[in-house]
This record gives structure tokens, C-alpha cells and sequence, in this order.
């Protein structure tokens, strides 16, 4: 749902994601299930359980936790067994499953409300659509389900390309996509049912969670089994790894050289410029409890403008404390452009209108002393196209 309320145009190249950084944010939390974001920023992290096939021998209820946008985690609903997949509803409610209940809830003040157990087995991945219809990965019978907003059940869809599938997300048309658990198939569901693979990440078994960015028109996945995180545009099927060497690990720094341990959730920023992903702490046996949250920053950082405006540009001083200043010779000539500065959560924190007025030449100062400290994303756009995009960092 989030990402369909955003029409900011980024042109996202899948060929070019050497400046992707990721960096765990989070201290060891218990939280291995799915993992969503409200409209203001704010992750919603499930936890599925402490082991893969059964419940946890302590027999106390699993959380749903929330992060803040300063990363600060505190617990917003409790009371599940198995708390997998989950997403929002156009009035901004979270919905969640229980895979060990057979039932999905909302959370509403906090509180686990009983929404509907009727054909749901073993349920994983929930998205909604663009009328607040709900579909379900049945993983226990291989079928997916939908529930309308007055709470009734129906199939929706089955057959031989689904195998345990097991998360879900919906793009701005309403086509479904799923990814299966027992292989690594994604698979479309047009909004009348009908079903076809588009991808595959050929990582064996087990696909996590995967999610849509309509500003790419990316899905990403975070593949279980593989280790890795992958990029399929929906439009050309070009399927990436974007992060991750397919070692098993927890290792920071740049997209080549990190490594992900059973990455399960993952959840896109609204500008797409940021990934969130859940990482198992152990890197063997039977336990993926703690998880730790991995963050991956820049993912538009190296991409292609859909004009290219500039024949040199020049950003300085970058890092910058109180001002920086864009410089260049433009290609062509241009009326007002807008500059826009994102943070690392994709939020939009400064928007200024830039003047061209001196022809080819630009050259603007923007203050940013009322920023905080950290990595930031701008980009430069004449209004109908974007034409320039670069990383800043502020001290």
C-alpha cells in the first residue's frame, strides 16, 4: 500500500549498484517474521519464532516490534504464535498472520483483533490492493486467498507454481506477485487469477519476503536460501542480485562484499532509495532467533537519469556542515528546476527551486545546518523528469 501513494519519478538501473552500502542498525532484537513500513517511516518488525518448524519451547507469545525513524524499537502488539507476513490497509492498520494460529489479525491501539481464520493454513505473506481487498500466501496448501473488507473468504488462486508460497506484494495495477518458499519461483497473479512465473532467482529453495517499488517498478526479494537480495523489473524481467556474496554472514559495507544471513523480511523505502532486511544472528542450526536489521542505502545512488543533463557537475564540500553547492554546465536549457533531499529512509526533508536563469551554467547553495548528521540522497528534476541524482553526507 505505501508505495502506490507515491508518483515521484526515479529511473532505477539494475546494472549499476556498486554504491549500495548496507549497515545493521538495530542491536539483537527477537524479530524473524515480515517486515512493513507505515507512511511516516516507521518499520513494523514480526517475530515469526525462534525456530524455522515449531513453536518456541518457552511457550511465551512472540511481538510485533516498532522501529522509528531515529531506530528506536519498542513493542507495539503482542499475543502471537508464529507472526509472519504483514502490511497496511489504506487507513494506515496493520494487518498480521499467524502462521502457527491459521489466522490473520489486525492491530488495532496496540491490541491483536480477530480478522478471519476461514480457508487460511499455515499463513505467511499478506498484501492489500488498491480496494482494500487482502490476499494471503497459504503456505500450508499451496494456495492463495483473498478477503474483502467485509471479511469474506475465497481461493483466489492455486495450481503447480506455488510450493509453500510465502511472501507477497501487490504493484500499482493490482498484479499480485508471490514468492515460493520450497523453490525459488516468483510468480505473477493478474487481478483475474491468472498466474505466470516472471523470474527466478536460482538460489535452490526458500525465497523470503519480497516487495514493490513503483518508482523503479522493482520488485525486490530477500532470498532465505541464497543469501542474497534481488531486484526483478517488472516490466523487462531483469532479475539482479543487487547485495550480498551468497556467504552466509552478517558482514557490513558495500553491496559486493556483504554477506546476509537467512535475510526473511525486506520492506522499500517510499522513494525506493532504501531497503530494509531481517538477518538470522546465528549462522547455523536449527535457530534464527536473534535477528538483527540490516539497512541498504543508495540503491538509486548510481542511477541512470532519464535525461542526462549535465557534461560535468561538481558537489562541494561534501561532507558538508552547514552548506553545500551544486555546480555544473547543463546539455540543454531549462527553466526552474527542483533540488529534493531525501534521508535514509526515503523522507523527503528539504525541497528548494533552483534558477537556471544564467543559461548552461548552474550553480546553487543550499543550508543544511538544520539536518542531522548522517547520509542523505539528492536529486535534481526540471518538474517532469528527473535529470541528476548524488549522495551527500552530512557532519
Amino acid at each position: 500500500m505505501k508505495n502506490l501513494l507515491f508518483t515521484l519519478l526515479i529511473i532505477c538501473s539494475t546494472t549499476a549498484f556498486t554504491q549500495i552500502e548496507v549497515t545493521t542498525i538495530t542491536p539483537e532484537i527477537e524479530g524473524s517474521g515480515g517486515l512493513s513500513l507505515d507512511e511516516d517511516g516507521n518499520l513494523y518488525i514480526a517475530d515469526f519464532g525462534d525456530f524455522l518448524g515449531m513453536p518456541d519451547p518457552n511457550g511465551l507469545p512472540n511481538h510485533i516490534l516498532k522501529m522509528d525513524t531515529d531506530f528506536n524499537i519498542t513493542q507495539y502488539a503482542t499475543d502471537f504464535i508464529g507472526a509472519s507476513g504483514n502490511d497496511f490497509d489504506s487507513n494506515g492498520v496493520l494487518f498480521q498472520s499467524d502462521i502457527r494460529a491459521n489466522a490473520i489479525y489486525k492491530i488495532v491501539g496496540g491490541v491483536r483483533t480477530f480478522v478471519t481464520n476461514d480457508g487460511i493454513a499455515s499463513p505467511v505473506g499478506i498484501a492489500f490492493d488498491s480496494n482494500d481487498n487482502f490476499y494471503v500466501c497459504n503456505c500450508g496448501d499451496s494456495t492463495i486467498r483473498k478477503v474483502t473488507p467485509s471479511g469474506t473468504s475465497t481461493l483466489f488462486a492455486s495450481g503447480s507454481l506455488f510450493a509453500c508460497p510465502n511472501g507477497m506484494t501487490v504493484d500499482e495495477n493490482d498484479n499480485i506477485y508471490v514468492v515460493n518458499f520450497s523453490n525459488s519461483n516468483i510468480v505473477k497473479i493478474t487481478p483475474s487469477g491468472t498466474t505466470s512465473i516472471i523470474a527466478n532467482t536460482n538460489a535452490g529453495t526458500g525465497n523470503g519476503h519480497i516487495d514493490y517499488d513503483i518508482n523503479s517498478r522493482n520488485l525486490y526479494v530477500a532470498s532465505y536460501s541464497g543469501n542474497q537480495i534481488y531486484s526483478v523489473n517488472i516490466d523487462n524481467k531483469e532479475i539482479d542480485v543487487i547485495a550480498g556474496t551468497g556467504i552466509r554472514g552478517n558482514d557490513d559495507g558495500d553491496a559486493a562484499t556483504a554477506t546476509f544471513s537467512t535475510p526473511n523480511g525486506i520492506a522499500v523505502s517510499v522513494t525506493g532509495d532504501s531497503i530494509y532486511v531481517n538477518c538470522a544472528v546465528p549462522l547455523s542450526g536449527a535457530m534464527i532467533n536473534p535477528q538483527v536489521i540490516r539497512l541498504l542505502t543508495g540503491v538509486n545512488s548510481l542511477s541512470v537519469p532519464e535525461y542526462d543533463a549535465f557534461s560535468e557537475v561538481l558537489v562541494y564540500p561534501n561532507p558538508a556542515s552547514d552548506v553545500f553547492t551544486i555546480e555544473g554546465v547543463l546539455t540543454d536549457y531549462f527553466g526552474n528546476l527542483n533540488i529534493r533531499i531525501y534521508d535514509i529512509q526515503g523522507k523527503l526533508v528539504k525541497e528548494i527551486a533552483a534558477n537556471t536563469s544564467d543559461g548552461l551554467i548552474f550553480k546553487q547553495s543550499i543550508a543544511i545546518s538544520e539536518l542531522k548528521t548522517g547520509n542523505y540522497l539528492f536529486k535534481i528534476s526540471d518538474g517532469s523528469k528527473q535529470i541528476y541524482s548524488g549522495k551527500l553526507i552530512k557532519n
